[in-house]
Parts: structure tokens; C-alpha cells; sequence
């Protein structure tokens, strides 16, 4: 750990001494260095050849190493799956490869390929799917040969679509952790629509809805030769090469359907104010912009050009008018998007202190209406196209870049020396162009303006650019969360019932007056490598404060609870609670019988009927206030809690977990379980015993902070 500090110590006094430095003498500054005339850059020719049943092959000849790569792309994605079963291409395309085929498990793959350092890899994406193969020469037939058998013959067992869904789920439990991918993602459905196959989410709901029939189906659909284009190079002679494709992939047998076309965008230009509010962030991450354009177009040179004068780098407008200027941000970007088959999106994003969020607003917009009104000069065209010029041959640095970019160019129909036109006339703009493409395509006053962030700190209120719309990304989690509409006989069953149950607890008003309580606890977890023990101490400050730690033998975690702020301590520093673990806190409070006795008038107390748990005779009531429930198990007998079950959000998704209170014991008057099991899917997963309970007791309110 010292020499890690002393290391980024060093870096950091080098990278100020080098920032404060004064330029030596006859130095000059970057925009003032000259670029001599580019040599012509050599491209290497693949030979192509198409199929009787229309694949088209690209092979280049590379001795340098003896490796082969090949590289397969079809026309199949998750622009054309069911809404309802958003999710189905990217697991298909997953489990293509982890399943292995009919005749080679995916374990057994996993361990043919490891022998003989290989590689083969399968995914599906948004418009196409993707096979890949990397071997060396000498293993090339075998490792081709697994290749086409997972390609054409994929097994689709059942235990690796489940882990696959496991996967998706726990990214979805995920997706709302980071404020750069929330803007992003809520950006991106702000310009094509939410239930656009450009932007939708995997839902719970969604990947729960998959089948195997769906996978099988999928595939024999979109995965044909029917505008396959297969790339492969490396060390090789290409009439042999030529042969072994021949021989693997021509008597594959197509699909008599036409190829799907991507779906089509609609948008309208208009100017709107989103807003995800975070309460947790002290820094805004703003988005804005509008729909973009399409490749190969007339306009697409004056275009790139624009993008690089406008917001392409650290030489660009935006970068030194919001970061250098006016210090609104240090990391500032943007691009106009363009999609080959469909529209891509202008943007321009940064993060700024949540107090500066309208002024950095403004500043964006800003220089967007300054570059349609004011031509650009003849300085800023030149730096940018020698930028630009001087990156071009990096497009073509390696033979395996060369024959990638000219298959994907076939694949996707445009002309195989695309790249070399647009070069071309990218040396040919003029500011005219540059000024005729920003008033044509840039609409400044019709921005989409979207921004991640705790309104309550902002300088000026977002209000102020327009009508503010709030964005809701709360995810939604299937099973078991709506509550069953009830009549007035079980309203009044279930109060009946939690009173008697309160009343045996102690008494409600003698709960309800409860102000703190301090658990010290030991925790037993179950983990995949066996049970681990833990202490833990739980101090609650009703109605709206907890703070739990427990004791690790890596050092203490921390999950505190204040209001609604959520934080994580740890030995490595501490960060926000992501929004699944804050709300797990909360609902973890609400179920509190402290709590149920605090807000007995405020809450919906449902009576479902007589019922079983944990082998005793119960009656049920549903607990609901808003969005937050549990179901409540009373003991018929003797009329305390037996315990509850309820939804909630692990890392692998929605699990429906159940907690079983057991021991009960006076502590002031109130009977307190002194012991809690929780099962997870009818297995037990953890088990708290109590060590000492304390009501009303000296709170330290630092804990909280």
C-alpha cells in the first residue's frame, strides 16, 4: 500500500510541475505545430469469395505469427425480439457458446480449447450476431470444426439458459448504481422512445418469460447464411484456406425468407427538461442533444468535421469553453452520431458540481447556436481535418484491422473502400460546408435536455429552462408485489389482528414509543463456499435512521440509513449505498415491528386467511403502505409475530425471501425474538442470534453520518 502511495504521489507532483512548467524557449503550443503531407497509406486486398449459399468469405494471408483468426457475422439481433421478451438475442447468442452443441457440451468445449490455448466466442448484439475463432495453424481443422458445430448446431441446454438469466438479472439489479449509465441509458430512450428496440431494458419480467423453445427458435431464424460474411486471416495459404471453408460452410442450407430490415426511427425535434432525481449525488451528469444522422451521405465529411471542431477532443469548443474557460467540468465530450442503418444520436455530456447544473446547461447550448450562426475559421477547419487525416491511417495499422473493417463494410452494404472515399472528401470541405451542415442538422433551440442529480442542491432551479419532467427509474420486480385489492371485512380483519398481536408484543402505544433500539448480534451466512460467521451490531434511531456493522475479518462494513440517504462504509472508503441497497434498508426498517406500531394509523393492514408457517397454524395479513408491503405471519396461539415473507432485489435479481422469528424475550416489558432464520427459495440462507437487546438507550448520532 506505501508503494502504491508513493507512486501516485510521484505522478501527481510530476503532472503539476509539468502543468505549472513555463514552455521552454521556441517551444509551441500544440495548435501550433505543422503537419507535413501523409505518406499513402498501402492497403492490403482480401481475396472475396461468396458462396452458392451466399456467404461472402474475406481471407488475407498473415505469416508474421502462426495464428488464424476467423470472425462470422450474421443478420439476426435484438431489434427484431419480442418486447415481451426483451433479452431473448443477447442469451441466445450467450448461450450458443456456453452450451456448446448437440455433439460437444460447453464444459467439454471449455476444456478441448483450453488444451491447445483457443478461443471461440458467440454473441448477439442490437442488429447483428457474431461468431468468432482464434487457434493456432496447427489446430485450426479442430477448433474449425467445434466452430461450425456450435454455430449450426448450438444444444441450448436448459442449466446454461437459467445462468444465463441469472447473469442478466444481476446486471439489471445493477443498472441504476452508476449516474453516468443511468444518464445515458435514460438519454438514449429519451431519442428513440423507451419502447424503441434501439433503447428498451431487459426487464425482470422479460428474461423470466424466455423459454428454451424461444432460443431454439431465435436461432434457426437469424442464425443462416443468408448475408453471413465470414472473415478469417492469419498464417495460411488462401486456395487452402479457400477449400476448408468450402468444404465446412457450402453445403449449409439457408432459410427461404427474406432478411429482416432494421427497424425505422421516428422522432421529433422538440425541447424537453428531464430530470432522474438522485438524492445521493453531490455532481449532476447532464445529457442533451437530439437525433443524429446516417452514414454515407452527401453531408457526412462536413459533418465530421463540425463534430471535431465542435466537441471532438481536447482542441474542440466545447472542451475549452466548459472545461478550460469556465471550469464547469473536467471531462466534457460529444459527438453527431452516425448509424449505418439507422439514425444516431447528438450529444454532448458532462458532469458539474450540482450547483452549476442550469449555468452548464446554458453554456452547452450555447455553443451549439454559436457553431449553426458564426462560420468556423479557416485555423480551427484545418486543425481538425489534419487531426483527423493524421488518425485515418491507424484505421488500416494491422491486416486482421484491414479484412475486419471490409467484411463489416460488406455485411452492412456499404462500398468496401468507404473509409478512402470519405477521406477524400474530408480533404475537400470548406468552412461553407462546415457552417451549411451546423444551421441544417444542429437544432439548439429543440434540445432534449436530460440530467442525473439531487434538485435540491442545484443553484437554480431546473425549472428555469422549461417544464421539468421527473423520469421514474425504478425497476420493476414481478411476483408477489401488488397487493390484492380489499374489502372493508379484511381491512378490519388484519387491524383486528396486528392489534391483538401488538397488544401481546407489550402493548402498541408502549411499541410505538420505542425512540432507538440497539442490537448486538451474531450472524451465520451462507455462501457457496460454506457458512460464514459474523458479528454485527444494528442500532435503529425510529422513524427513519439504522445503522448496521458488521465485523469482517477484512475489517468492518458499514450500511447506514438517514432518511432517505443511504451510505456503504468499508475498509477501502465509502460511497453512496447503490439504489437496491438503500431501498433494501428502508424496507428492512418498515417491517420493523417498532415501526408497524409506529405507523399503525398510516398503513393497510389486509387479512388473506388462515394459513401455515413454519409448521404452526397463522393468520396472514398483508402489510402495505405505497409501493413498500410484506406479507405478516401471526401466531394463532400464541398471537406473536411467526414471521414474514416479502420481494425484494438480491445481486442475481428478485428472490422472495422468508424470515422465521423464534426465542422470544422480555426486554422492558416488550417481547423481542431473540433469534431470526431466513430461507431463500425453502433453503436456509442466514441466522441471527441476539446477544443483547437495548431500548431507549444512549445513541451516538455520529453513526449516521
Amino acid at each position: 500500500m506505501k508503494k502504491t502511495t508513493i507512486m501516485m504521489t510521484g505522478l501527481i507532483l510530476f503532472a503539476l510541475i509539468f502543468s505549472l512548467a513555463p514552455l521552454a524557449s521556441g517551444q509551441k503550443h500544440y495548435k501550433e505545430l505543422q503537419y507535413g503531407k501523409l505518406n499513402d497509406v498501402t492497403i492490403p486486398q482480401p481475396k472475396q469469395v461468396t458462396l452458392k449459399n451466399g456467404i461472402r468469405l474475406f481471407l488475407l494471408e498473415d505469416h508474421e505469427l502462426p495464428f488464424i483468426k476467423m470472425q462470422t457475422r450474421f443478420v439476426g439481433g435484438s431489434a427484431w425480439e419480442p418486447a415481451e421478451k426483451a433479452g431473448l438475442a443477447g442469451i441466445t447468442g450467450m448461450v450458443m457458446r456456453s452450451g456448446g452443441s448437440l455433439t460437444m457440451p460447453g464444459d467439454r468445449v471449455d476444456e478441448e480449447l483450453e488444451k491447445i490455448a483457443a478461443s471461440v466466442e458467440t454473441g448477439i448484439g442490437q442488429l447483428e450476431g457474431s461468431a468468432s475463432l482464434s487457434t493456432l495453424k496447427e489446430h485450426f481443422d479442430k477448433v474449425l470444426a467445434i466452430y461450425n458445430d456450435i454455430l449450426r448446431n448450438p444444444a441450448f441446454p436448459p442449466e446454461k439458459i437459467e445462468l444465463a438469466k441469472i447473469e442478466y438479472k444481476s446486471g439489471i439489479s445493477r443498472r441504476n448504481d452508476d449516474a453516468g449509465q443511468i444518464a445515458q441509458r435514460e438519454y438514449t430512450q429519451l431519442i428513440y422512445g423507451a419502447d424503441s428496440p434501439y433503447a428498451r431494458d431487459e426487464e425482470y419480467a422479460t428474461i423470466d418469460a424466455i423459454t428454451r423453445d424461444d432460443l431454439i427458435a431465435f436461432h434457426k431464424q437469424y442464425v443462416q447464411p443468408k448475408g453471413m460474411v465470414v472473415a478469417v486471416w492469419g498464417d495460411f495459404k488462401t486456395p487452402e484456406m479457400l477449400a476448408r471453408l468450402r468444404k465446412t460452410f457450402e453445403g449449409w442450407k439457408g432459410a427461404a425468407a427474406p432478411l429482416p430490415k432494421a427497424p425505422q426511427v421516428e422522432y421529433a425535434f422538440r425541447k424537453t427538461v428531464n430530470l432522474v432525481p438522485r438524492s445521493d449525488l453531490n455532481q449532476s451528469s447532464i445529457w442533451l442533444g437530439h437525433i443524429g444522422g446516417l452514414k454515407n451521405t452527401p453531408d457526412e465529411a462536413a459533418l465530421v468535421m463540425m463534430n471535431e471542431i465542435l466537441s471532438g477532443g481536447f482542441s474542440s469548443r466545447l472542451f475549452n469553453r466548459l472545461r478550460a474557460t469556465e471550469g464547469l467540468a473536467y471531462n466534457v465530450s460529444g459527438a453527431y452520431g452516425t448509424n449505418i442503418l439507422y439514425p444516431g444520436i447528438f450529444y454532448m455530456q458532462l458532469q458539474t458540481k450540482s450547483a452549476r447544473t442550469v449555468e452548464a446547461i446554458q453554456s452547452m447550448v450555447r455553443e451549439m447556436r454559436l457553431m449553426a450562426s458564426e462560420p468556423v475559421t479557416e485555423a480551427e477547419l484545418n486543425y481538425a481535418r489534419e487531426s483527423w487525416l493524421n488518425a485515418y491511417v491507424f484505421n488500416f495499422d494491422s491486416k486482421d484491422e484491414v479484412v475486419r473493417r471490409m467484411a463489416s463494410y460488406a455485411f452492412n452494404g456499404l462500398p468496401l473502400d468507404y473509409l478512402q472515399q470519405l477521406r477524400g472528401k474530408i480533404e475537400g470541405v470548406t468552412v461553407a460546408d462546415v457552417q451549411r451542415a451546423a444551421q441544417k442538422y444542429l437544432r439548439p433551440e429543440e434540445v432534449q435536455i436530460l440530467v442525473v442529480g439531487n434538485p435540491a442542491e442545484f443553484g437554480e432551479p431546473l425549472s428555469a429552462l422549461g417544464p421539468v419532467n421527473e423520469i421514474d427509474i425504478t425497476i420493476p420486480v414481478p411476483g408477489g408485489q401488488a397487493v390484492p385489492e380489499a374489502s372493508g371485512d379484511a381491512l378490519e380483519k388484519g387491524k383486528l389482528a396486528v392489534s391483538l398481536m401488538l397488544e401481546k408484543m407489550g402493548g402498541r402505544e408502549k411499541l410505538a414509543a420505542v425512540k432507538s433500539a440497539e442490537y448486538i448480534a451474531k450472524l451465520a451466512q451462507s455462501t457457496p463456499m460454506g457458512e460464514m460467521a459474523m458479528d454485527a451490531a444494528i442500532t435503529i434511531v425510529f422513524p427513519d435512521k439504522s445503522c448496521s456493522i458488521m465485523k469482517l475479518p477484512q475489517g468492518e462494513i458499514k450500511m447506514i440509513l438517514n432518511g432517505d440517504k443511504g451510505m456503504l462504509v468499508a475498509p477501502q472508503g465509502s460511497m453512496p449505498a447503490p439504489e437496491p441497497v438503500k431501498n433494501n434498508m428502508i424496507e428492512n426498517l418498515f417491517r420493523d415491528p417498532f415501526m408497524l406500531a409506529r405507523q399503525f394509523g398510516e398503513v393497510e393492514m389486509q387479512y388473506i386467511g388462515e394459513t401455515t408457517f413454519a409448521d404452526k397454524p397463522a393468520s396472514e395479513v398483508i402489510v402495505s403502505k405505497g409501493k413498500l408491503n410484506y406479507h405478516l405471519f401471526i401466531d394463532a396461539a400464541a398471537l406473536l409475530p411467526l414471521g414474514v415473507k416479502y420481494n425484494t432485489v438480491g445481486q442475481t435479481g428478485p428472490v422472495e425471501v422468508e424470515e422465521r422469528y423464534e426465542d422470544y424475550r422480555d426486554v422492558n416489558g416488550i417481547q423481542v425474538a431473540w433469534k431470526t432464520l431466513q430461507y431463500d427459495k425453502g433453503e436456509k440462507a442466514a441466522e441471527t442470534g441476539i446477544v443483547s437487546v437495548t431500548l431507549d438507550g444512549p445513541v451516538d448520532m455520529k453513526l449516521f453520518e
